[in-house]
């Protein structure tokens, strides 16, 4: 389950950086700094990442909404907790926190965050709206497994 939070967390970033005029914007060490349950269906994932933005725009991730889903099933949906800023020309390290609603907590049952065939078993769908200065852009995330849209992000 960490590693689909993960990805998806990590889409919502590699996303953000494909508006127009940004290509130069890199995503690199990206670590799950923390992954606690507030409840048994709540789940708060704070994710690093470091970033390089070589522009002279200020980026900002300010909404990101991600359904997970296990077969038919809407198994999870994922939220940005609070917008997350890139300054420009810089090259630091940002945090991203996503809240986490569980759904079907009984489809996480027996799956081991270990097991590399788990990015086939779930896929997303959402958007995720970024501005950069006046401009804001809400790209759409049509339904695809979670190992298909990282690999579209390489």
């Amino acid at each position: 389950m960490k590693k689909i939070l993960l990805i998806c967390s990590l889409i919502v970033t590699l996303f953000s950086c494909s508006t127009s005029g940004y290509e130069d914007i890199s995503l690199s060490d990206v670590r799950v700094d923390n992954f606690s349950f507030q409840s048994s269906s709540q789940i708060q994932l704070i994710l690093g990442m470091k970033v390089d933005n070589p522009t002279n725009k200020t980026i900002s991730i300010t909404d990101a909404n991600l359904n997970v889903y296990q077969g038919e099933s809407n198994i999870a949906v994922m939220q940005l907790d609070a917008p997350t800023v890139i300054a420009p020309k810089t090259n630091d390290y940002n945090t991203a926190v996503m809240q986490i609603q569980v759904k079907n907590i009984l489809a996480l049952i027996g799956l081991n965050p270990e097991d590399s065939s788990l990015l086939d078993k779930f896929e997303v769908e959402g958007f995720v709206k970024v501005k950069s200065g006046i401009a804001v852009k809400k790209i759409k995330i049509d339904r695809m497994s979670a190992r298909n849209l990282l690999q579209s992000l390489k």
